[in-house]
């Protein structure tokens, strides 16, 4: 054990040098430390607001895979800080127009600003030497700001005008603290370029630096070409002498590799089958029935946008029921519609709602007595952005009520066509019980087993308040089309799931609950959130934590039940059911380009079901890649699928099958997502406990 630990560590320390061989030139050359994975170039950048610039750079690592070494290049974009006046980038910040509202900020915008700058890197026009040290700190008044200078109190102000016979023009506006003691006037401030700001994307940039991001397939890799070997040449990897010194040679053309197409499954519906187009990945649900129609005896809608038209609303909300009667659900009554009143008493609203809305049943034929039947379902109409409104009807409906609600927000509602009034539709019937459909493959997973969607969710970059989120959702049906989820918290940044026992065991109970006392059979286990160096310690951590758990309830099971196909659930003296643990991996730089535009889809893209299990593939364990849905916009990312545990011993063609198969039961789309639904829903969930 010892010498395979050292080996490993010897493995580790000689791919770690040779990534600082290969990216030490090309980073130096452009400004950046020589072992930062990316680096950044200022030609081709876009202004964009709040004091924020959209950069493009590159990504490069040294992969080994089996028989080679290749390296992973790709297109990176990152904001970068607008370098020049301190000043300038404050008031771009706050969206000022006139530097003197910098001497009237109120506490709060001081707050915010310091988040902004601190840890930027300025330099001073008094300083001789360009190097730029830090912002620790902001101070209010940083020319009025006190210290003691040869044992008498002075300002910042007054030292200026002594020592460099310097007159500050806005005295009353913020100072920089740098280092532990020295204030310096935010005026005589200069930010140096170049400089990423690796905090959360704002919101209001969102829009626009992806649009800045989004390339192309072919124009991708052709400025990846450019950039290592054509006009632009920014890595110079021929040049570099740390790769001539090292006996080293990089050969820049890009790897051609070979895949696989997987034939894409057949859609059921209650209304018969829909076959997918194998270059589109999408499917239309018109004119069809869902599988499993829900009903809604009883369901409230919500205003709560103050700018909208209550008559447009009522007339929205007709056509959503009349798309939910087209696709089968029974809608036993019309919506009662509110207006909510105040935005800051979101949960008073709903809770007058959930009155006002719920009915009385009929009474019990036997006993007499009748019980309230609360709305089904919540629907709440949304001003554009309101993404604190949203947080409290979601609080109140998944927290505080138990009731499932769907917000759909200002600018896509009052509109609304048939494809829009569907996708809500979708979302409605699965959070109400039904099924919209399943894909038409009884191997998809045999009779007694567990699908599994794992993941860790991390407080944004910048962060330290926060915990980090886990969430488990299982399957309970073996056509893998209804799920039950479980969360939890635990310290920021820790990648192990520390309350997976508590999920596990309540995921395997709801089954047994489900099935009439009969265990999983078979565990698959898709795991999200863990990076390449951390496999190792999630196979020896996470997949043993997973057997105890099962070890564990197989002490408190009474006995086996048998099966319709005559095998024993576990209990006491019976096998473990086996698991099949696979890593789905989507922070990657890998990218496939295809050759042509008769093997891309419509976008430019390789098609869904596109699959590379060689060539590429990692040199420890069994892994593949797949590209399982159609491009939209930009580039596709594909999966990245390494498989830790198999005592399944599903062969590749099978477990590579289920990964795609699993990309089209994801009940909110009409076509195949990026990774297995499960996963999609532990992402989901995650999502919902973060904002």
């Amino acid at each position: 054990m010892a010498v395979g630990g050292a080996q490993q560590g010897e493995n580790l320390m000689a791919l770690n040098l040779m990534q600082i061989v290969v990216r030490q030139a090309s980073n130096m050359r452009h400004g950046f430390a020589p072992d930062a994975r990316a680096f950044f170039i200022e030609r081709g950048n876009k202004d964009l607001s709040m004091g924020l610039q959209a950069w493009r750079g590159y990504f490069q690592s040294v992969r080994p895979v089996l028989g080679k070494l290749l390296v992973n290049v790709d297109i990176v974009n990152s904001l970068v800080y607008r370098p020049g006046e301190l000043t300038a980038l404050a008031m771009s910040f706050l969206r000022l127009r006139d530097i003197r509202a910098l001497e009237r900020m109120s506490p709060v915008d001081l707050r915010h600003l310091k988040s902004f700058l601190k840890n930027i890197n300025v330099t001073t026009t008094t300083s001789r030497v360009r190097r730029g040290r830090p912002i620790r700190d902001l101070v209010d008044n940083g020319g009025g700001y006190e210290f003691e200078k040869d044992g008498v109190r002075t300002t910042v102000q007054e030292h200026y005008r002594q020592v460099y016979n310097i007159n500050l023009r806005y005295p009353a506006i913020f100072g920089v603290r740098i280092g532990r003691d020295a204030v310096i006037p935010a005026e005589l401030c200069e930010v140096l370029p170049g400089q990423l700001y690796r905090k959360k994307i704002p919101a209001e940039l969102g829009a626009d630096f992806l649009k800045f991001a989004t390339q192309k397939p072919d124009a991708r890799i052709q400025a990846i070409q450019d950039a290592v070997s054509g006009r632009d040449e920014v890595f110079n990897y021929q040049g570099s002498d740390f790769v001539r010194d090292a006996g080293m040679r990089v050969d820049p053309a890009p790897l051609s590799i070979t895949g696989r197409l997987l034939n894409p499954p057949r859609i059921q519906y209650g209304s018969g089958f829909e076959a997918i187009q194998s270059k589109r990945g999408a499917w239309n649900v018109v004119g069809k029935k869902f599988l499993t129609p829900s009903t809604i005896p009883t369901w409230g809608v919500i205003l709560l946008d103050d700018r909208a038209d209550p008559g447009r609303a009522e007339h929205f909300v007709g056509q959503l029921k009349r798309n939910l009667q087209a696709l089968g659900v029974n809608v036993v009554r019309d919506p009662v519609l509110q207006r909510g009143g105040n935005a800051y008493q979101v949960s008073q609203a709903l809770d007058t709602l959930l009155q006002r809305a719920t009915i009385v049943s009929e009474p019990h034929p036997r006993t007499g007595q009748t019980k309230p039947i609360p709305p089904t379902i919540i629907i709440a109409l949304l001003a554009t952005n309101a993404a604190e409104i949203r947080r409290a009807v979601k609080h109140w409906g998944d927290v505080t009520r138990g009731i499932p609600t769907q917000c759909v927000r200002s600018g896509k509602w009052e509109n609304a066509k048939d494809q829009y009034l569907n996708n809500v539709a979708l979302k409605i019937n699965a959070k109400i019980g039904g099924i919209n459909s399943r894909v038409d493959d009884k191997s998809l997973v045999p009779p007694g087993t567990m699908v599994i969607g794992m993941d860790v969710g991390h407080p944004g970059p910048g962060v330290t308040a926060r915990p980090s989120v886990t969430s488990l959702v299982a399957s309970v049906n073996w056509d893998c089309t209804q799920y039950i989820a479980f969360c939890g918290v635990q310290p920021p940044r820790v990648e192990m799931i520390a309350n997976l026992k508590q999920m596990l065991t309540g995921a395997v109970n709801q089954f047994v609950l489900r099935w009439e006392g009969k265990y999983p059979q078979k565990v698959v286990f898709f795991r999200d959130g863990v990076s390449e160096g951390e496999y190792e310690q999630v196979s020896q951590n996470e997949i043993q934590s997973i057997r105890n758990v099962l070890k564990d309830m197989i002490k408190i099971d009474p006995s086996g039940v048998e099966l319709k196909s005559g095998e024993k659930a576990f209990g006491p003296g019976m096998p473990l059911p086996k698991i099949t643990f696979i890593v789905v991996g989507k922070r990657h730089h890998v990218r496939f380009f295809p050759r042509n535009r008769n093997e891309a889809d419509n976008s430019g893209n390789c098609p869904p079901g596109f699959v590379i299990d060689d060539q590429i593939t990692n040199a420890k364990y069994p892994d593949y890649y797949l590209q399982s849905h159609s491009g939209i916009q930009g580039t596709s990312r594909p999966s990245h699928y390494i498989v830790l545990e198999n005592e399944l011993g599903l062969p590749p063609d099978t477990y590579q099958r289920l990964s795609f198969d699993l990309c089209h039961v994801y009940a909110s789309a009409t076509r195949s997502v990026s990774i297995p639904a499960p996963v999609y829903y532990a992402d989901v969930r995650l999502f919902s406990l973060a904002n």
